[in-house]
């Protein structure tokens, strides 16, 4: 189905690049009639911005030797993202749990760190590659100076914007 819609989408574009035009010549009564049509047509394709979180805990339990070092260090989750913004897009992180006070995430094509205010990345065009595969990410958590042991929702909460 797929090669079937991309053959005619094919095949429209290469016309696309032709005007179509029909003539006639022929005569009718006193003098020569002419007829011109022409069809114009346009292929919109519509904007893409795909985020899915593979593997992300809902929850994390905080050890006190993770107290202890100050951080908790997640690794195993992955970033599943299609965008076909010829200008690239921006990813988006913020610390959303007041147990910890920044996030590191190691994986992309740069470091991002985060915090209650939020940090952004500027990621480059997915145009015209074939789809990428997901993303591996490790997350560096750094705990709250008060942080105790115990279980805690997800502090990290990622989206993506337009450049």
């Amino acid at each position: 189905m797929r090669r079937a819609s991309f053959l005619a989408a094919y095949i429209l574009c290469v016309l696309a690049a032709r005007p179509l035009h029909a003539a006639s010549d022929g005569l009718s009564g006193a003098g020569g009639l002419k007829a011109r049509a022409s069809v114009d047509f346009s292929i919109a394709v519509p904007r893409v911005m795909q985020m899915r979180l593979l593997g992300h805990p809902a929850a994390i339990d905080v050890t006190a030797d993770d107290i202890a070092r100050g951080s908790v260090r997640v690794t195993g989750p992955r970033l599943d993202l299609l965008v076909n913004d010829r200008l690239g897009f921006v990813l988006r992180a913020q610390v959303v749990n007041a147990m910890f006070t920044a996030a590191k995430i190691a994986g992309l094509a740069s470091p991002l760190v985060a915090t209650a205010s939020g940090a952004t990345l500027h990621l480059a065009s997915m145009v015209g590659r074939s789809r990428p595969q997901p993303v591996a990410v490790e997350y560096e958590l750094t705990l709250a100076a008060d942080a105790v042991p115990g279980r805690y929702s997800w502090p990290v909460a990622l989206s993506l914007q337009e450049p």
